[in-house]
């Protein structure tokens, strides 16, 4: 991983005019190093103490000669360690001037106090000097102390709420890309809140994943949202079983409102698709038999509509496991809905529901009696064309099965790919005389050309929209 140097940090820090360019990269950087966020958080705290320090020296000094002087008696020597080899945090004794000088010797080396007099005077002059800014700007799932951290824009650490289990939390975010904390300005008055479906400690007892937290920027609670609710499906009661499968912030109805979708996955075989106000009224449902997973936080653009990916399993049929991909237009989840497909709920069609594709087994599969499952899926740019990839897997035995279908937005498909591993188990059924043709050319075309569209009463090998 690159790191930000030592001039960059501090640049940053004091939202100097030259450090703007590399504003952008140092704040994604911070998201996800620990090591240079508790080294910004430390130099903000120096700078800001630094500040306190200056406005605070004694009244009644005649001349900036004078003070300097003042100043001059409170100096170290000034061949002492580096800003880098000596973190902030650790320099306790004296007081803030003093450790700026200690951090930076060349300062002093290069022409005494003065060039300090002169620092201090410009960081005042040109209010260089960060002010506790306490809008939040992004958020670090801390590892080694297993909690959320908020920052500001400046890189100031705000607050830190302990998570109970952090590290299977975010092992779960890695395997499956799904995102469990985001951070968005919910109810439009310019302070951004943090959105997440983490189990926090403290308050009432919860299990894990049934509740999504709205935080503050002081880390106050402004919302509590609990989607689960028991369900009938089939003639059959499923209690409220429910785990948070995703969520997505965003202005869905072009309102410039922002709302809130929650998926949702019952412990058996339930998904249902919740759609939210700011302030946490539920506008609308989608209900879907089967087991899905949201793909990443954001919808993806298809002409004027923005749609979710889902993907998963369906279950339309008791033991009948179909491996599915949906679209659904968010802004249009108003009222109960259920799946065109995999309803069974006892409500009417979703107008939610734009595309729902089936991914039958492939023939190496199906030889290998195999289960093909997806195990992720992420947006992608198709040639300046938003589209989407999604990774299915399968270990038959020891060598390992695996397809990645790339769509466009429209849910055409582009090409299917594979792996070495995939074309071990194809040469073995080509021996056979089971199958034939190359792998990686005409096998993926013949996968690729499998994908099934539904358009509300039969399949279609061409992309169809579900009628609304």
């Amino acid at each position: 991983m690159e790191h930000p140097g030592e001039h960059s940090i501090e640049l940053y820090v004091l939202r100097a005019p030259d450090g703007e360019s590399e504003r952008e990269w140092i704040e994604s950087h911070l998201k996800e190093c620990a090591g240079c966020s508790a080294l910004v958080d430390a130099a903000s705290s120096f700078y800001a103490e630094l500040q306190v320090d200056i406005l605070t020296l004694p009244a009644g000094v005649p001349s900036s000669s004078l003070s300097l002087a003042v100043t001059s008696r409170r100096a170290p020597a000034i061949f002492e360690s580096p800003f880098r080899e000596a973190p902030l945090s650790l320099v306790r004794s004296g007081g803030p001037v003093r450790r700026f000088v200690r951090a930076h010797p060349f300062v002093a080396g290069g022409g005494g106090l003065a060039l300090l007099g002169c620092l201090v005077v410009l960081m005042l002059t040109f209010d260089l000097m960060p002010a506790r800014d306490p809008r939040l700007s992004s958020v670090i799932e801390n590892r080694n102390s297993s909690t959320l951290d908020a920052y500001n824009r400046q890189g100031v650490k705000l607050w830190s709420h302990p998570v109970p289990r952090l590290n299977e939390f975010m092992q779960i975010e890695e395997g499956t890309g799904r995102t469990l904390v985001q951070v968005a300005d919910l109810n439009g008055d310019g302070m951004n809140e943090v959105i997440t479906s983490l189990p926090l400690s403290g308050g009432d007892v919860e299990e894990d994943g049934e509740v999504l937290h709205v935080l503050n920027y002081d880390n106050t609670e402004l919302l509590k949202i609990k989607p689960g609710e028991t369900v009938m499906s089939r003639g059959r009661m499923y209690p409220d079983e429910f785990r948070i499968g995703g969520f997505s912030i965003g202005d869905f109805s072009g309102t410039g409102k922002m709302e809130i979708v929650v998926l949702m996955n019952h412990l058996h075989s339930p998904s249902i698709v919740s759609r939210y106000d700011a302030g946490g009224n539920r506008l609308g449902t989608y209900r879907h038999f089967g087991q899905l997973t949201l793909m990443g936080t954001k919808p993806i653009a298809n002409g004027a509509r923005r749609e979710l990916v889902l993907y998963g399993g369906s279950d339309r049929e008791e033991g009948d496991y179909a491996a599915v991909i949906l679209g659904l237009d968010p802004s249009l989840i108003t009222g109960d809905g259920e799946s065109s497909f995999s309803g069974g709920f006892g409500l009417p069609h979703s107008a939610a529901e734009r595309y729902y594709a089936l991914v039958p087994p492939t023939e190496v599969a199906k030889a290998f009696r195999s289960h093909v499952q997806f195990s992720g899926a992420k947006a992608v740019s198709l040639q300046h064309e938003p589209g989407f990839r999604i990774a299915a897997k399968a270990w038959p035995d020891s060598v390992s099965i695996y397809y990645e279908y790339i769509f466009r937005a429209d849910f055409s498909i582009v090409e299917v790919k594979s792996s070495n591993e995939t074309k071990v188990l194809f040469d073995r059924l080509a021996a056979k005389g089971i199958v034939s043709g190359g792998f990686f050319d005409d096998y993926m075309k013949v996968v690729a050309a499998e994908v099934r569209y539904w358009d509300g009463h039969r399949w279609q090998s061409r992309p169809t929209p579900v009628p609304n």
